[in-house]
């Protein structure tokens, strides 16, 4: 989403301010300068379409304008009216750069709530011109009421003569019609707020299976994370406790008979417990490392491509300030993604070299890391192989996405997108609790199964 303010209630507000009668009056004079102009290049633009696609030189900018529009009649609807906005959930581009910025504006585009705010646009400045036309005609007519009254008495008007009562009465009966015209107006672009960009229960509902499916990644995250820990436990620490228990218990048994040995063996048990003890360490590390919460992603990313027996060329652009935009949730992700890519492809790549590019910007946060091995990854949900496809739930819990390019014999490709905490605002401009339907069954969807993973 382009655009997103506090979901809190918003407080109770009367239907007509100041400000929604003064929103009359510009919506008036819109009508009879925008209104026109951007009618006129719909018109011509549509009209020019069959000489050789002319016509999309006019309906390009006016698409453009109409997304500003839109942006610009919601956040409207929301200080002059208090109106609750429902924007709803639309794709984002996973590309950067003006490619990214082109594609989000297409997928606008596909947006039926965008072509109710164009009409919402147009609807809004056609009544209030129609308002603002009878209030200023209302208002001319008091105040020549008046001015007659005033400076020239009586007047004969079509055999009826006027008395300069009668002139006050009209001139007063004018200035407050004009008032209730503004009034009117006011309420009739409420109205039409409410019944076209306002939102609906469908699109509330699509928000509300949207969080469900990130709920949903969250859980799978979790299930993954849990059968790791469950085989590093199983096939790591296990059985060299095991086997440091059988050594202790050789070595007590040989104390007396072979003091030697059971030195030797005790020797061994020490080594190996210290062993464990590493192993210990880099499963806890695995779960959330310290460098990460002590040092933040950029230093915690560094340790890891120190460490790698691969070289890492590491480019991180984070903005200054400690975890900027960035919770524990995200950084861990962001960590993980690179820690589990630089373990596979060390393990799996045949690579050579390996490039780690972390850009963040106000909304997102970007990752990308390339090989140059032989590619061919693929994902696995058999609950054995699980690095991508507990990534790929790790990020969709987030809101973001995982996308992998992995052909045969070309390196392999992860980049994901990151919501930032500035970035993951609710959906909602402002939505009533009491107005939100029933949540719908929570989905089945599962990534698709043909994503590369090692």
């Amino acid at each position: 989403m382009d655009e997103t303010t506090d979901g809190a209630a918003l407080p109770e507000r009367p239907r007509i301010t100041p400000a929604s009668l003064a929103s009359v009056v510009v919506g008036g004079v819109l009508s009879f300068t925008w209104l026109i102009l951007s009618v006129t290049m719909l018109i011509a633009g549509l009209s020019a379409l069959p000489a050789l696609g002319a016509g999309l030189l006019l309906l390009i900018p006016w698409l453009l304008a109409m997304q500003v529009v839109v942006r610009i009649e919601r956040r409207r609807a929301v200080a002059i009216h208090g109106i609750g906005v429902i924007v709803p959930v639309r794709r984002r581009s996973r590309r950067t750069g003006a490619a990214g910025w082109l594609q989000n504006r297409w997928f606008e585009l596909g947006s039926g709530a965008f072509w109710r705010g164009i009409l919402h646009h147009h609807l809004a400045m056609l009544v209030a011109g129609a308002f603002f036309v009878a209030f200023a005609a209302l208002l001319w007519l008091g105040w020549n009421g008046w001015q007659l009254a005033l400076l020239h008495g009586p007047l004969e008007l079509g055999g009826v003569e006027l008395t300069r009562w009668g002139l006050a009465l009209i001139g007063t009966a004018g200035v407050l019609l004009s008032g209730a015209m503004l009034a009117l107006g006011a309420l009739a672009d409420r109205g039409l707020a409410r019944g076209l960009i306002s939102g609906s229960e469908e699109e509330l509902r699509e928000q509300v299976a949207e969080l469900a499916e990130r709920r949903q990644g969250a859980v799978d995250a979790a299930a993954q994370e849990r059968l790791r820990i469950e085989r590093d436990l199983h096939d790591g620490v296990q059985p060299r406790l095991v086997n440091l228990a059988m050594t202790l218990g050789i070595a007590r048994t040989a104390i007396r008979t072979d003091p030697d040995r059971a030195e030797r063996l005790v020797t061994e048990a020490h080594a190996e417990a210290k062993a464990v003890m590493t192993d210990l360490r880099q499963l806890a590390r695995g779960i959330h490392p310290a460098v990460l919460t002590d040092r933040g992603l950029d230093a915690a990313l560094s340790a890891l491509a120190a460490r790698s027996r691969i070289p890492v060329e590491l480019d991180v652009q984070l903005p200054p300030g400690t975890h900027a935009g960035l919770d524990r949730e995200r950084e861990g992700v962001a960590y993980f993604l690179v820690a589990e890519a630089l373990t596979n492809i060390t393990k799996h790549a045949e690579a050579s070299r390996i490039r780690v590019d972390v850009r963040q910007d106000a909304r997102v946060l970007r990752v990308r890391i390339e090989d140059d091995g032989r590619g061919g990854a693929r994902v696995h949900r058999d609950g054995m192989s699980t690095g991508l496809a507990g990534l790929t739930d790790r990020v969709r819990a987030t809101g973001g996405v995982l996308e992998v390019t992995s052909p045969p014999g070309e390196g392999t490709v992860l980049e994901a997108v990151i919501p930032t905490l500035r970035g993951t605002a609710p959906p909602t401009a402002a939505v009533a609790p009491a107005s939100a339907p029933a949540p719908p069954p929570r989905p089945q969807t599962r990534p698709d199964p043909q994503e590369a993973h090692r």
